[in-house]
């Protein structure tokens, strides 16, 4: 006779059940006081996960459901980003993600050998750690906040990545370091870029080129045409990863090509309706949640000054260097002041950079646990900062994309 296993009340499917039900509570309450739901789902995590109360804990498959909640927020905000705007604008989002990028890096790396006479090979972990931007955390708040029609948004998001191709550059460099090598490696250098190079020169080829042919395809079944997306974002997000960056980058360099080949606006509304579906009603939020069960509070007992001193560090680091850029770049104050609070989002890039940097033993724990703090904690600021920003001084001052497009 067939005898059936009793429940068990740590089951995924309770985990998921509740998490889905702390994703929708937390919405509903977080729009009804005009803040990002984004925010009410980081705390949803902090407050019911491991750190606070233990109600809900980590499991494979909100591991897995976590990282595809990365993957479609990469994708989606390709699909949101107008090429045109983003190809207008290139040149003032490379020295945005430039000056995000080493500002940040530079005062991290010098607070921690100038004051608390940390190791060469820590503080130049801890320094990458805070000049990290998390693109798909920047393209939830720009989502939320209806900022796609604004210039500040291709800006933002394409630094962003500029931001995370000179982090895993440095990653690599760092990782040579630590295995005996040379942080100057030229060798290593010239390989690594090389790969780079080439990741963006056949992801272009493929998406100017070949990819418009396919185009058609998307004209004959719905279905079909996004299944054909998916393909096409796993397709570029294996490259990136062979080409030693993070797979969302491959992602959003498809959602750019997708959007570039589908002419026909009702099916792209179709598609991109679809997307947003499963992105922000349940892939994304689960992300989220998931990223507050790297909290603990052991080291807000033993290294509170450090913790402190780092955290300011790294968000005056990423508020001036992305700020002070994007104002030398032609924005104006205000569009200034939103690029370098939206940069200072950091999210699942730090924790993936911090978890390979313990495991390979170029940081301790106690550094670990600084980078997911600040992780945490910034990913939280971003939301907040910005809608209060925004709120005080209205989007009143902010140039549409439209405005720059006709005039560039």
């Amino acid at each position: 006779m067939l005898e059936l296993e009793p429940f068990a009340t740590n089951s995924s499917t309770l985990n998921l059940l509740m998490v889905m039900v702390l994703v929708w509570t937390s919405g509903v309450i977080f729009r009804k006081i005009n803040q990002p739901p984004v925010l009410g789902e980081l705390l949803a995590g902090f407050i019911f996960g491991p750190c606070l109360l233990g109600i809900i804990q980590p499991d494979p498959t909100l591991s897995v459901l976590s990282e595809l909640g990365v993957f479609f927020i990469m994708f989606y905000a390709g699909l949101e980003t107008d090429p045109l705007a983003l190809k207008k604008l290139g040149r003032l989002a490379a020295m945005v993600g430039f000056g995000g990028f080493v500002i940040p890096f530079s005062l991290g790396y010098g607070v921690c050998r100038l004051f608390f006479d940390i190791s060469n090979n820590q503080a130049l972990f801890v320094g990458l750690g805070l000049s990290i931007t998390a693109i798909a955390v920047n393209a939830r708040v720009l989502n939320d906040m209806c900022l796609q029609e604004y210039r500040v948004c291709p800006v933002i998001i394409g630094a962003s990545v500029i931001d995370d191709v000179l982090s895993f550059a440095l990653f690599s460099a760092i990782i040579s370091v630590a295995s005996g090598g040379s942080f100057f490696d030229f060798s290593q250098m010239v390989k690594d870029l090389t790969k780079v190079f080439l990741f963006f020169g056949v992801s272009g080829f493929i998406g100017v080129h070949l990819f418009p042919r396919f185009s058609n395809y998307f004209t004959s079944r719905e279905s079909k045409g996004f299944t054909f997306a998916l393909i096409m974002a796993l397709v570029f997000g294996l490259m990136a990863e062979m080409a030693g960056l993070h797979l969302i980058l491959g992602a959003y360099m498809a959602g750019l090509f997708v959007r570039r080949s589908i002419t026909h606006k009702g099916l792209f509304q179709k598609i991109n309706d679809r997307f947003v579906s499963i992105t922000y009603g349940f892939l994304g939020p689960i992300f989220f949640v998931s990223l507050s069960f790297h909290i603990t509070f052991e080291i807000f007992q033993t290294h509170l000054i450090l913790l402190l001193i780092l955290l300011l560090t790294a968000v005056a680091g990423k508020v001036l260097g992305a700020g002070t850029f994007a104002y030398l770049g032609g924005m104006s104050h205000k569009e200034s002041a939103v690029v370098g609070f939206a940069m200072n989002g950091r999210g699942a890039v730090e924790l993936v950079i911090a978890s390979v940097g313990i495991e390979l033993g170029i940081i301790n724990d106690v550094f670990f646990s600084i980078l997911v703090v600040i992780a945490f904690v910034t990913t939280l600021l971003t939301p907040l900062s910005l809608g209060f920003f925004l709120r005080k001084k209205s989007l009143a001052g902010l140039s549409l994309i439209d405005e720059q497009t006709e005039t560039a």
